[in-house]
């Protein structure tokens, strides 16, 4: 793998913060007013008309009135709509941040849902994958409903930008629909509160353009039967897994056709004549085909993807579903036709497709139809893997190290951007001073074992900070900063960060591909295509940074031994990668880091330690 992590990235930082103050970007803006966007390429997106503001729900209200007067709309509780009075219940928001800080407010409640884009246009996946950039020191706008009872984040500028007024959610409907349960509401009977939501949405749904949204079937657009089963409650759910090129082998078979085989028609065992023909020889006979079977194999396979969170979006209703260690997820109930979403981001952090906007993967708007979906290749699975990692140190068991720094007040989501390039991957915890994500990922079309690993070992940097921040900065401006600007050369400190996070990055692969996936024989790790093997089948000239000095020290292998004279001579054995971490607590430099692991631990190898740093000195 790739990686410079701190190198030059902090002064590159703080001259952003200058340099950005003087350069001008292009504007985004996406607004009510067709006419705004006709400087924008939309690649086939649409505003749409919103049939959940309040005034279009009352002119839908007043429709149903004006039927049940005339008695095109009958039924024992048509009578009772005149206690129904259509009022404000949610704020269709947008969220307009300043700082980083007022971003970091709305990652803050976990169950507000924000999108980087309005909730009543029709986005193509095109537009949202090149969307215009963000002038300088601006932030994406957030678009959400919100129940009026709701407290906003404190704190964060915001617009309403429309009052909505959304039945689905309205307890008047909701306390009676479970004990009535229906069926099928009958176009022009309203016999209780379920037909009468049935009528308001439909009315309310023609009015705006909207109908065909709400179709059980949309083959049955001209079916007037098909409309009055559309509001019936249905709960999503699905299945998704994700490519991985290293989880194992993916084993095929493949049918290919050989030869025929003729027999008499009238016989009741079919029995095969003996002497093949290429033709029967009269009208009696029938004929059977023979197939080859070939195996195939295919490195790599699909494997759950594991706490992803699907978004279940209709218009400003959203549902939210966790997928389990199956990748099997549901959602709460919905009605009409919604969209899956998968946003790449959990409470803890945020994957950002380029730098700022939101990393999504968005499904099928369909009506009462599970999503079992394979993720497979392009963003999508980048996303994906990038992901996995994330979750796996957050959330996973990470062998009692400490975590990276965390979402909670006066923190933020760290924020992991998906760079579509192949190159220098890095963690510069300062660029939150800028608003960007303080992790970049460049491994575009690597295999998924680099991009899972280079994705843990730039968290491991960022967990290095939230374990130790002075001793962290200190071995930065040492390596790092004072190394380029001064000139002081400081090796060691270098060293000392990147082997810590090799470290990490080897073991949480083995847990994945060797452990988890169950395959005893795999060995981690390639640079430029080349076997590495742990690390460890690397001579000691071509590496002073990336060193296996921390694996060395937890496995059982002496490389010296094994490779020859050109590796590392490694007699240490049995620590474990907490017992390494304690010793960073403190550690500014290489000989401090293993005097700290010698004094905080006992080990039966421990004579051998000196020996083993002094390979890379």
């Amino acid at each position: 793998m790739k990686y410079i992590s701190e190198k030059f990235q902090i002064i590159l930082v703080l001259l952003a913060i200058v340099v950005n103050s003087c350069q001008k970007g292009k504007e985004y803006i996406i607004t009510n007013d067709q006419e705004d966007t006709k400087a924008i390429d939309l690649y086939g997106s649409r505003k749409l008309e919103n049939p959940y503001t309040v005034a279009n729900m009352e002119k839908a209200m007043e429709n149903l009135k004006s039927k049940i007067d005339s008695k095109r709309i009958t039924g024992k509780f048509s009578k009772s709509i005149e206690e129904i009075e259509i009022t404000t219940s949610h704020y269709y928001i947008k969220f307009i941040p300043e700082t980083k800080e007022q971003e970091g407010l709305l990652k803050q409640d976990s169950e507000l849902h924000v999108f980087d884009y309005p909730l009543d246009w029709e986005f193509t996946d095109e537009y949202l994958d090149n969307r215009p950039e963000l002038p300088e020191d601006t932030y994406p706008e957030y678009y959400t409903a919100i129940p009026i009872n709701k407290s906003l984040p404190q704190g964060v500028p915001y617009e309403i930008i429309e009052e909505l007024y959304i039945p689905e959610d309205d307890p008047m409907f909701n306390n009676d629909l479970n004990k009535s349960n229906p069926g099928s509401t009958k176009q022009g009977s309203i016999n209780n509160r379920e037909d009468l939501l049935r009528h308001l949405l439909n009315e309310a749904y023609i009015l705006t353009g909207n109908e065909k949204d709400l179709y059980e079937n949309p083959k049955n657009y001209d079916n007037p039967e098909a409309i009055w089963i559309f509001g019936s409650k249905w709960y999503p759910s699905g299945t998704l897994k994700i490519w991985d090129d290293n989880a194992g082998e993916t084993i095929t078979w493949n049918k290919e056709f050989s030869h025929w085989i003729y027999y008499n028609c009238g016989n009741n065992d079919n029995a095969p004549i003996e002497k093949m023909m290429p033709q029967p020889d009269n009208g009696q006979q029938c004929k059977k085909a023979v197939y080859n079977y070939t195996q195939s194999d295919t490195q790599g396979k699909y494997v759950p993807l594991v706490g992803a969170q699907v978004l279940m979006r209709q218009w400003f209703t959203v549902r939210q579903g966790i997928t389990d260690n199956n990748g099997n997820f549901n959602t709460g109930s919905i009605r009409g036709k919604a969209r899956y979403i998968i946003q790449w981001e959990r409470y803890e952090y945020s994957i950002r497709n380029g730098s700022l906007f939101q990393a999504e993967t968005r499904g099928p708007k369909v009506k009462k139809q599970d999503w079992n979906h394979n993720i497979k290749g392009g963003d999508d699975e980048y996303h994906g893997m990038i992901h996995t990692a994330a979750h796996t140190y957050y959330y996973g068991g990470r062998f009692g190290l400490t975590s990276p720094p965390t979402n909670a007040f006066f923190k933020k989501q760290m924020k992991i951007a998906a760079r579509e390039q192949n190159g220098i991957s890095s963690h510069v915890h300062q660029r939150r001073w800028i608003h960007l994500a303080q992790i970049h990922i460049k491994e575009w079309g690597e295999q998924s074992q680099q991009v899972f690993g280079t994705t843990i070992h730039e968290l491991a940097h960022a967990a290095h900070w939230n374990l130790d921040k002075n001793a962290y900065n200190n071995l930065v401006w040492d390596g790092y900063i004072s190394d380029e600007v001064f000139n002081n050369a400081h090796p060691g400190d270098v060293r000392t960060l990147e082997t810590w996070a090799t470290t990490v990055e080897i073991m949480f692969a083995l847990e994945r591909y060797k452990d988890h996936f169950n395959q005893p024989d795999y060995l981690y790790g390639k640079r430029s295509g080349v076997p590495i093997i742990n690390f460890q089948f690397q001579r000691i000239e071509d590496e002073n940074f990336y060193t296996s000095a921390g694996y060395d020290m937890i496995d059982n292998i002496n490389q010296r031994n094994k490779y020859g004279i050109e590796f590392p001579i490694d007699r240490v054995s049995g620590y474990t990668i907490k017992q390494l971490e304690n010793g960073l607590k403190g550690a500014r430099n290489w000989i401090q880091w293993r005097n700290n692991i010698k004094a905080k631990t006992n080990n039966p190898t421990e004579v051998y330690v000196n020996e083993l740093f002094n390979n890379w000195n």
